[in-house]
């Protein structure tokens, strides 16, 4: 095969996918309105705000009224029956003077409230990795097809070269049969590699919630940027303060803390602000027969001292304070997860840009290889069979530099999530890397 052709092979792999489509950040705006997922959490944090206001009516006055209407009958052995109708109306006020575990709860709502924002804009992360992870996942099976059909073509040129060498006598059928397998290798690769696919556009349409056929694909070459700042200790420790994952945990802690004053709060006096008014009519008591009306009114303030409770009140303390133990724990254990995660997602950019570099040099290297092969089998010290190898070696090259391009951009967005700091923008930023 000619190496020009080869050359002119590869690249239409890579020209077949650049025909204008959606792209991540279209693509990642549909996902926040139709991924269930997400949708959810949103949900989960309209229902978790909900914790404050419900927390402060504890200490908001509660007003209930009744009314009745009866008719009644009296038959006594000394009196004749006597059939009357009465009506009643009542009014109640009860307001909270000093409650102390009411003051606590309202407290712990608020760091609940501090819990469902985290969770949500954790969530929202996590939309972001995941529609960029199903994007470029169909962006390599796209490649992988467009590098499978160059190399069926390839070999498919050198499978009719070498029947032609054989026919003229001057190769053997060793030549021939290597090529044909070589071939139908690549026609089962193909297969699978479409296959592949389908699958990954579905994950995609799992997401947007529609079919994603026509996708913007990544510009060549890809600019290569090591993290900011460059020092993996600074990432672990703004990580500590800037996670959602560790914003969530200390949350829960404080509610915790909060849990054990509550239940020593059952040992406090309460205080409420008492007040009433009823009215009622009957004509039982009148000696003309007349409509009696009562009205009774009634304010004042309630103490209420707990005495003994069985000690239940003693045993709500202890687990409270072995809830408070286990949440410092949990803490403790995401905050050293989170700094393992930063710095694992560090080295694999670092090193994913050394492997991209190391890559795009290597298939320089492999393309001039096959080109002297190409030109060794021409004067008869290389076979066909080389020529083969040094065409799969190219390809494979290709495959992975594709396949490493798309890991460190991965890679860089994982990296942010587990800091804390990845938003929109930074799904911006990758976006203008399509092209």
């Amino acid at each position: 095969m000619n190496p020009k052709r080869l050359v002119l092979l590869l690249a239409a792999s890579g020209l077949a996918l650049s025909a204008q489509g959606a792209d991540l950040l279209g693509v990642y705006r549909d996902a926040l309105v139709s991924d269930p997922v997400f949708q959810s959490a949103r949900a989960q944090y309209q229902a978790g705000i909900e914790a404050l206001p419900q927390a402060k009516a504890g200490y908001l006055p509660s007003v209930s009224a009744s009314a009745s209407r009866f008719r009644n009958q009296v038959d006594t052995s000394t009196s004749p029956q006597v059939d009357y109708n009465s009506q009643s109306l009542s009014v109640s006020l009860l307001q909270p003077v000093f409650r102390w575990q009411n003051w606590i709860a309202i407290s712990q709502a608020e760091q609940q409230v501090l819990q469902a924002e985290a969770t949500l804009a954790a969530a929202r992360q996590d939309l972001i990795l995941r529609v960029s992870q199903a994007y470029f996942d169909v962006l390599l099976a796209q490649d992988n097809v467009a590098l499978s059909e160059a190399q069926k073509t390839a070999i498919s040129e050198q499978l009719a070269q070498a029947k032609r060498n054989f026919e003229v006598g001057t190769s053997t059928i060793v030549d021939t049969l290597e090529a044909q397998a070589r071939y139908d290798q690549a026609v089962a690769k193909e297969i699978a590699d479409k296959n592949d696919l389908e699958v990954k556009k579905r994950a995609l349409q799992q997401l947007v919630g529609k079919p994603a056929d026509a996708l913007t694909p990544l510009k060549d070459p890809l600019a290569l940027e090591g993290p900011k700042p460059a020092s993996i200790e600074e990432w672990a420790a703004a990580a500590s303060a800037s996670s959602y994952a560790v914003a969530v945990s200390r949350a829960a802690l404080e509610i915790a803390r909060q849990e054990v004053e509550r239940a020593k709060a059952g040992h406090y006096p309460t205080v409420d602000l008492s007040a009433s008014y009823s009215k009622s009519k009957s004509p039982l008591q009148s000696l003309d027969g007349s409509d009696i009306t009562t009205d009774t009114g009634s304010v004042g303030l309630q103490l209420s001292v707990p005495l003994f409770a069985g000690g239940a009140t003693q045993s709500r303390v202890r687990q409270a304070l072995a809830g408070r133990d286990r949440a410092e724990q949990d803490l403790e254990n995401t905050t050293r997860t989170v700094a393992q995660s930063v710095r694992q997602n560090y080295l694999n950019v670092t090193s994913g840009i050394a492997q991209v570099k190391a890559l795009e040099q290597a298939l320089a290297s492999t393309q001039s290889q096959l080109d002297s092969t190409i030109l060794g089998r021409d004067v008869g010290v290389r076979t066909s069979v080389d020529v083969l190898n040094a065409q799969q070696q190219v390809f494979q090259t290709r495959r992975d530099l594709q396949q490493a391009r798309y890991a460190y951009i991965m890679n860089t967005l994982r990296l942010k999530a587990a800091g804390g700091t990845l938003v929109e923008a930074d799904l911006e930023k990758v976006n203008r890397a399509l092209g």
